[in-house]
């Protein structure tokens, strides 16, 4: 039989004996042997009942491992096996039809691997048999089919089936050869630990003649990324979750370069992608301290924040996400966040990402939604599954301080405070002034209404930046003067410069979050208590258990009282007012409300409700996600540390490994104590996030900043 024969029975003959029957001596390049034409073949003939799906029907994955102890999902694993096992012995007696002019020794390998492929066939049947599994039970996924077919070069091939497929099942059958092992079944894990032993060498052939084909001058690496067009991509090139065989890619010849490439790589397999991007200066782009007239000094320390802390938005996104940085990650940091138990997205620089239209993402969910954001996507629309929403001019006064003091004025106004006990009186707000007269109005207002102090904000600012405290008397000293003068003319020519609030007896902090979906309805995520500096900076957020363990135990009680009836009240107290404004300015997505308690003079605690609107993602929505990850009873902070503070710790964090408790047949892994970083710090960094768990660590990192203080 010609080789050409043999390979065209396989891919047309319609039983299985035809596809799995041995050759016996083969001949090459017969002479009045007559190919068939595939070009372009949708399907290789397939035995009734066992033909390939190419609906999502057919894509299903296989049985979750903590079912293995069931014979039939057993079976059901053995028969997704045996479907990609077929498949890559058709694809192999396609590429030496397609290809007959390729060389000999190339089509040689095939042959050896194309027979074992059929071997692995047959031992998969015959396993799946003894388990009570017909072939032909389930789906079977034509997606090898689909995106190796329309190979145009042995190149291809080799890119596609043997480093792609077939390196993923370095970790398919060495992972499910050790799950059968731990569940007593020692037939199939030595049957999947003959084929792993086999793909290392159909992965070392594709090798082989992928260096001979590539581009000299480029990597293994380069060469094979330039190799797969999309939806073909390096993920596809893995097995499940957390089974990365590095050990395996050694024997098969890749190098240590490639194999960490591939371990970190990223790419949605099917789901259209959400675009994630950290976006935190909206407030300083509404102001216009990010236009092209700006003060240069300023817009680079605005940039450099932001490439500080955009990790920390990888506690909202999924593995086939992809997130737009400023700075790739290091291999070390996403090793580091796989082992503490994030999901790892795809990444992608801003200014890189034109590509997004070919990969039609599903929504775009940046930090905050902002003119500039619009303008990104804008280009994008057409490609989009959801439209972004749509900004309006509106939106930008839900971000001006001064609005939310005209609101909490309004909203207590229309309030029986009595009715109300936990609720500070309307004393509390502030004053919204254009000009320093009115400025110093304002301030002698607020000392008459018996405050000691005042904070002048700008109207436009973020996380601390922007504010100053006050005497409440007047003449203003000469500094004062100054920095009125310079926020005033910062503001521009807006009806608002800056809001004059009354310092309260601030004994904690609050914030509310939410997420108004597209169809208005609002979601409450819960509440966080921030650390706030001295210089009146968010510092972080405290999470898990005894967030007011350094608070007094009359406050304690104020709070915690009846399930903490207090914080729950002013939820509900805010969640109809506030839903009307964002209802009135078709706003939507996550948004945060500031809040603080105060002890009055008569040593009363009240609550301020409403201290600032965040229109966008906040930090508190960063903490909730993150406090899920901590052991149930497990206290931990969320801190941004400036990069003094990080140069007095930095020593101490390194000898706090993360520890984590694992769960059987679980990907979750609850952190238990150690410190988790979300960047990876170098001479230019200003803030550093890190989370830290267990009340010891924070102890130590806590003592370590006061003695250097």
């Amino acid at each position: 039989m010609d080789i050409t024969e043999f390979a065209e029975q396989i891919v047309f003959g319609k039983t299985l004996e035809d596809k799995l029957i041995g050759p016996g001596k083969l001949t090459y390049n017969h002479e009045n042997y007559r190919a068939p034409d595939v070009s372009s073949l949708r399907n290789p003939a397939r035995p009734v009942g066992m033909e390939m799906e190419h609906g999502s029907v057919g894509s299903k994955g296989p049985p979750h491992e903590s079912t293995l102890e069931n014979e039939q999902a057993r079976g059901q694993l053995l028969h997704f096996f045996a479907n990609h096992e077929l498949l890559a012995t058709e694809l192999m007696a396609l590429v030496l039809l397609k290809f007959p002019d390729a060389p000999r020794q190339f089509k040689q390998g095939v042959l050896v691997t194309l027979q074992e492929e059929q071997e692995h066939t047959r031992m998969y049947i015959q396993r799946m048999k003894e388990c009570g599994v017909e072939f032909g039970s389930y789906p079977l996924s034509g997606q090898f089919w689909r995106v190796v077919e329309p190979m145009k070069s042995p190149m291809d091939f080799v890119s596609r089936l043997s480093l792609t497929f077939e390196q993923a099942n370095l970790d398919y059958s060495q992972h499910f050869a050790s799950v059968f092992k731990r569940i007593g079944d020692d037939e199939t894990a030595a049957l999947l630990q003959k084929i792993y032993e086999d793909e290392i060498t159909h992965v070392q052939h594709g090798l082989e003649w992928f260096r001979q084909w590539k581009d000299p001058d480029a990597s293994d690496w380069q060469a094979y990324q330039n190799a797969l067009q999309f939806p073909m991509s390096p993920a596809r090139g893995k097995g499940p979750g957390m089974a990365f065989n590095r050990k395996g890619r050694q024997q098969a010849g890749l190098t240590d370069d490639f194999i960490n490439s591939m371990e970190f790589f990223r790419q949605s397999r099917g789901r259209r992608p959400t675009v994630r991007w950290f976006n935190p200066a909206a407030e300083a782009e509404l102001a216009g301290e990010l236009s092209p007239e700006s003060d240069a000094a300023t817009v680079r320390m605005l940039e450099q924040l932001a490439k500080d802390l955009e990790l920390v938005m990888l506690t909202k996104s999924k593995s086939d996400d992809i997130f737009l940085v400023r700075q790739l990650p290091s291999q070390n940091l996403q090793r580091e966040l796989i082992d503490a138990g994030f999901a790892i997205p795809e990444f992608m620089q801003l200014g890189d990402h034109d590509d997004l239209a070919i990969r039609k993402p599903h929504h775009f969910t940046p930090w905050a939604w902002t003119p500039h954001c619009h303008r990104l996507v804008e280009p994008l629309a057409d490609t989009v599954a959801i439209q972004a929403p749509t900004w309006d001019e509106s939106h930008e006064e839900l971000f001006r301080k001064s609005w939310a003091t005209k609101k909490l004025s309004e909203w207590l106004a229309a309030t029986d405070s009595l009715a109300e006990g936990w609720l500070s009186a309307e004393t509390c707000t502030g004053l919204a002034c254009s000009s320093i007269e009115e400025a110093n109005l304002a301030i002698e207002e607020i000392g008459r209404r018996g405050y000691a102090t005042a904070i002048v904000k700008r109207d436009l600012s973020t996380a601390g930046r922007g504010q100053r405290r006050f005497e409440c008397k007047l003449p203003l000293s000469q500094h004062d003067t100054a920095w009125l003068r310079a926020a005033i003319e910062q503001q521009g020519q807006h009806d608002v410069a800056v809001v004059v609030e009354p310092e309260l007896n601030r004994v904690a902090d609050l914030s509310f979050l939410w997420q108004r979906n597209r169809s208005g309805e609002l979601k409450y995520l819960g509440w966080t208590r921030p650390i706030i500096s001295k210089g009146r900076r968010f510092a972080g957020t405290r999470l898990g258990a005894n967030k007011f363990e350094d608070c007094s135990k009359p406050l304690v009680r104020f709070l915690l009282t009846d399930d903490a009836a207090v914080l729950k009240n002013v939820a509900r107290w805010l969640e109809p007012r506030i839903g009307r404004e964002l209802t009135d300015r078709n706003f939507e997505g996550y948004f945060g409300i500031d809040a603080l308690v105060e002890q009055t003079p008569t040593a009363k605690f009240k609550i301020k409700p409403l201290v600032e609107l965040n229109p966008r993602m906040t930090m508190g929505h960063i903490a909730l996600s993150l406090e899920k990850r901590l052991t149930p009873g497990v206290r931990g902070e969320f801190r941004i540390f400036t990069r003094t503070e990080w140069d007095k710790v930095q020593n101490l964090i390194e000898q706090l490994p993360l520890q984590t408790k694992t769960k059987p047949h679980k990907k979750d892994k609850p952190w238990q104590s150690g410190v988790v970083r979300l960047s990876s710090p170098d001479e230019n960094t200003k803030l550093v996030p890190v989370v830290i768990i267990g009340k010891e660590g924070i102890a130590a990192i806590n003592s370590r900043l006061l003695l250097s203080t």
